[in-house]
């Protein structure tokens, strides 16, 4: 997983090697926090290979299996995903949720590949709008 939690860890990620498209998502999400001027606000997660569950919880203290605000988990016939946004673009799914009222939000990106948590990607297919 790489968390990169605050403005200086997304730019400093983007000076790095990265796969073309995941470059491009993380440098439009940074301009859109600019933009919004979040960008002291803004988590951004990219999850990898071999992430689960208490990687979420490690990292953002939130698990994407369950909703807080229906106390469902994903699996129960009534769950919805708890973000507030979420859509699909060149082979990654992507989702923000804003905590609080001040603005702050994670951003999670998550490559659509088989070597991705499965119950991740089931999730994210069943609940994301195709692009």
């Amino acid at each position: 997983m790489i968390s990169l939690p605050n403005l200086y860890a997304i730019e400093a990620v983007l000076v790095e090697p990265l796969d073309m498209a995941l470059h491009a998502l993380i440098s439009d999400r940074l301009t859109d926090a600019i933009a919004c001027g979040v960008q002291h606000m803004t988590h951004l997660i990219v999850v990898e290979p071999g992430d689960v569950e208490a990687d979420f919880q490690r990292e953002a203290a939130f698990s994407p299996f369950h909703n807080p605000l229906s106390e469902t988990r994903f699996g129960d016939p009534e769950f919805s995903p708890g973000w507030d946004w979420a859509g699909r673009q060149h082979g990654w799914f992507e989702w923000f949720t804003v905590v609080g009222n001040d603005g702050f939000a994670f951003v999670v990106l998550v490559p659509d590949a088989e070597t991705i948590d499965p119950m991740l990607l089931a999730m994210l297919r069943e609940h994301v709008p195709c692009d």
